[in-house]
């Protein structure tokens, strides 16, 4: 009868490695992208603003010349006197689209209120008092020279706030101009949808990423199992009896010494008896060093395949039972460790260490 080779082929744990490497990075670069878009962003609303900014302090500062020059005229018949053209400032004021709200308050005892004494554009706010919240008084720097708030507010509009100094009837005032900005407003939402749109989709890459690399890993299990499984049962096979069923020693090199120490085995049982259980036992000796050594290299699976191929001809290795127990521990099988030690136990009833292991594992459960 002709020899029948099992062939195994065990895959190897780096296809795995280099999934999640590709993944992590594919992850990374999206991250990086989307930290570059936010940055080009964030960049150009800031350069819009200080555009903005130069623009409205520009106007302000023409508009300010304009009104001191033209509409704030000495009074002749008083010296110390300036007479406000209020209709001429409010027929200015209506002509520059830009201007939301522009009107004029006096300060207050306390530097941070002031009252508004005139509205000549938009809502009337006559006798309301402004507060201003900034850490640097900016309001009161607008009372001696033009000022511009470079915050943006939106409220019930998108505005930048400006100030003018102005007198008139030997008193100090302040002109309040609110600026229309909506193209601010407009590039800080579509920065915050893009953006919004960009995290969503990493978001779903990074579940893609995780459910392949999940399937992947259960496939890779079970294919792990499936052929341990049939190691196991073709060692059995061989066991009983089948000594023409033989191992293929090019497989895995994990395993290779395994294979090739059965097929010695399998061998030497045809040629003479006596022999075979000298070999046998040097055989077993050989693969139960191998599973202790695949065990100190946390190899579990492969470490498990040794010690059950040397209970399968050894039914009474105490020492195999225990450390396939130990292999189970590693792995988390709890349940199948606690099997493993009793068995142990049942061999070697004295061993306390079986004792305290298996009472370990119950208490974990």
């Amino acid at each position: 009868m002709a020899k029948q080779f099992l062939k195994l082929s065990f895959s190897k744990r780096y296809p795995l490695f280099i999934i999640v490497t590709i993944s992590s990075c594919c992850i990374a670069v999206i991250i990086v992208t989307i930290n570059l878009i936010s940055s080009m962003y964030t960049t150009s609303v800031d350069y819009s603003k200080q555009l903005s900014i130069q623009h409205i302090e520009s106007m302000s500062m023409v508009l300010h010349k304009l009104i001191s020059e033209t509409i704030a005229k000495p009074d002749t018949m008083h010296d110390t006197n300036t007479i406000l053209d209020k209709k001429k400032l409010s027929q200015l004021v209506e002509q520059i689209n830009a201007i939301a709200t522009f009107y004029i308050a006096k300060p207050t005892d306390n530097d941070r209120n002031y009252i508004v004494v005139e509205t000549i554009k938009a809502a009337t706010l006559q006798g309301k008092i402004i507060t201003d919240y900034s850490a640097n008084f900016i309001m009161r720097k607008g009372l001696l020279r033009v000022t511009v708030n470079p915050s943006i507010k939106d409220d019930p509009y998108s505005y930048i706030e400006s100030y003018m100094p102005l007198k008139y009837n030997n008193k100090n005032y302040i002109i309040i101009i609110h600026w229309l900005v909506p193209h601010i407003s407009i590039l800080q939402n579509k920065h915050a949808a893009d953006l919004r749109s960009l995290i969503q989709i990493i978001a779903i890459i990074i579940l893609a990423t995780v459910f392949i690399i999940t399937f992947l890993s259960i496939i890779h299990f079970m294919r792990t199992r499936s052929l341990l499984q049939e190691l196991s049962h073709s060692i059995q096979s061989i066991a009983n009896g089948n000594i023409d069923m033989m191992l293929n020693d090019s497989i895995d090199n994990d395993l290779k010494t395994i294979a090739v120490s059965f097929n010695s085995l399998a061998q030497e049982f045809k040629n003479k008896d006596e022999a075979l259980k000298k070999i046998k036992e040097e055989t077993f000796t050989d693969i139960f060093k191998q599973g202790v050594q695949r065990l100190k290299e946390n190899q579990f699976d492969e470490a498990i395949a040794c010690f059950i191929t040397v209970t399968i001809f050894k039914p009474n290795s105490f020492a195999s039972y225990f450390n396939l127990g130990v292999c189970c521990v590693k792995k988390g099988e709890l349940n199948k460790s606690v099997e493993y030690f009793t068995q142990a136990q049942e061999i070697n009833p004295e061993n306390q260490l079986t004792m305290r292991y298996i009472e370990k594992i119950r208490g974990l459960q």
